[in-house]
């Protein structure tokens, strides 16, 4: 074989041990560390069929496990940690049809699910399946397979070193909120199984809480009302929260969604990524956490139509999705941002935008045609919840708009997102880039933002 160290997803064509194979991928260190440590390294060298699920050093890190705790691990909890990760025989990922229960070399439970043609463990996505080897099979996921006794267990034992995504501050939190009418401490360390949708460090301080000695100086009424708006009842892995609403336990809807790139699935609450990429799916006994890098808002209860509708300076705009809907053989656009089914980021144009735009009055708009005015509607709509801190600086949101170049290949246009020094947008044909004036207003079908300027591709 060639010294050259490979990539996760470049194994080599000749068979090799799942050992061997673990050595040659310098994305998995930590895994051959904690391997290596155990003294396992043989059991995956030698004979005998195994199905590794192989979590990349990202993994490690996302699920609170970096290289310093797995130094400091006493070594039956790190024999414990690596044997979660391997099944006895051979497990054909690509054909699973539904869901199967297997039981790993630490009699732990994981469920492997096939969903289209994706595959998960224990909620985490396989990001590269049936790896054949000498000795079995080698699976990459992007998560840790760990089980707590309780989620309060799995929330205090998780250790990260950027300290905006550590849960301090929902620690001080849940204390705090207990000594008032609910005890999240006796909740979280029951029998009956809860999904908590965990804010991390930097959630807090994003909502005013700077510290923990904010949140532990703050009512427990109101800490008890945020913390009941982020549980919802049942256990539930991402990959069971489907684009749906989900009531917390306060009553309040949760509203979900859900995308997938390059092998790995992202998730969003009230558009707040969760899932996989970050801390997530992490397993208790008695629920599921998973974290959010932001407190959930409270959603109005209307659509996002209703809710352009509503807003007077939004007057030429809704007009606009009207006229754009009378396209033969087109989409009417009012039906799609009414439908609770679909969800949308739209980012919609104030009327002074408008009229600076071009557009000077609704009666100006009902004379344009309306094709026209359906390519502009296109650009500012976003497929799902698209919220800016799911975005990093200068990153692109793919809008509905289609177009196709000078050799007739069609095209996505997208629209630039800014996110230092406050919520920017921009598309390629605007000279400035675009303040966003009211961000991620949570309707029940998708997201509105509202800007002065109308967006050109």
């Amino acid at each position: 074989m060639s010294c050259k160290k490979l990539s996760s997803y470049d194994y080599p064509s000749e068979r090799v041990s799942a050992y061997e194979m673990i050595k040659q991928d310098l994305n998995v260190s930590a895994f051959r560390y904690a391997l290596e440590r155990a003294d396992l390294a043989e059991l995956l060298d030698g004979g005998g069929d195994y199905t590794v699920f192989l979590p990349t050093n990202s993994a490690f890190i996302n699920s609170g496990y970096p290289i310093a705790v797995l130094q400091e691990m006493p070594i039956a909890d790190l024999t414990t940690l690596v044997k979660n990760h391997i099944v006895a025989g051979k497990t054909d990922i690509k054909n699973l049809t539904t869901s199967e229960e297997k039981t790993t070399l630490s009699n732990q439970k994981i469920l492997l699910e096939r969903i289209a043609n994706s595959s998960y463990v224990d909620g985490g996505d396989i990001t590269n399946s049936d790896q054949e080897t000498t000795n079995g099979s080698v699976n990459l996921i992007n998560k840790i397979i760990v089980t707590k006794p309780t989620m309060l267990d799995a929330i205090t034992a998780y250790t990260h070193t950027t300290s905006n995504s550590q849960f301090t501050i929902s620690i001080a939190a849940i204390t705090q909120a207990s000594t008032g009418n609910t005890n999240f401490t006796n909740l979280l360390t029951g029998s009956v199984p809860y999904t908590f949708f965990l804010p991390n460090n930097g959630a807090w301080k994003d909502a005013g809480y700077a510290t923990e000695a904010a949140v532990s100086a703050a009512s427990p009424s109101t800490l008890e009302a945020i913390l009941k708006n982020h549980l919802i009842d049942g256990a539930k892995f991402t990959t069971q929260i489907d684009s749906t609403a989900i009531s917390a336990i306060s009553g309040q809807k949760i509203y979900f969604d859900k995308s997938r790139l390059f092998r790995t699935t992202y998730s969003y609450a009230d558009g707040i990524k969760f899932g996989n990429g970050i801390a997530s799916n992490i397993k208790a006994d008695n629920g599921i956490v998973h974290t959010v890098s932001r407190l959930l808002p409270t959603p109005i209860a209307t659509s996002t139509l209703d809710r352009i509708k509503s807003d007077a300076n939004l007057t030429i705009f809704a007009a606009m999705l009207k006229k754009a809907s009378e396209v033969t053989g087109g989409v009417n656009y009012e039906t799609l941002l009414s439908d609770p089914l679909k969800s949308y980021t739209v980012f919609a144009v104030t009327n002074a935008g408008m009229i600076a735009g071009g557009y000077e009055s609704v009666a100006d708009v009902n004379a344009s045609n309306p094709a026209v005015l359906a390519e502009t509607v296109k650009f500012h709509l976003i497929l799902k919840r698209a919220n800016n801190i799911n975005y990093i600086e200068n990153g692109s949101g793919p809008t509905l708009l289609i177009t196709k170049d000078e050799i007739g290949t069609e095209v996505v246009n997208s629209i630039t997102f800014l996110i230092n020094g406050g919520f920017k947008i921009k598309g390629k044909g605007n000279v400035n880039t675009i303040d966003v004036i009211s961000q991620n207003v949570i309707t029940t079908n998708g997201l509105l933002n509202i800007i002065g300027t109308v967006l050109k591709p």
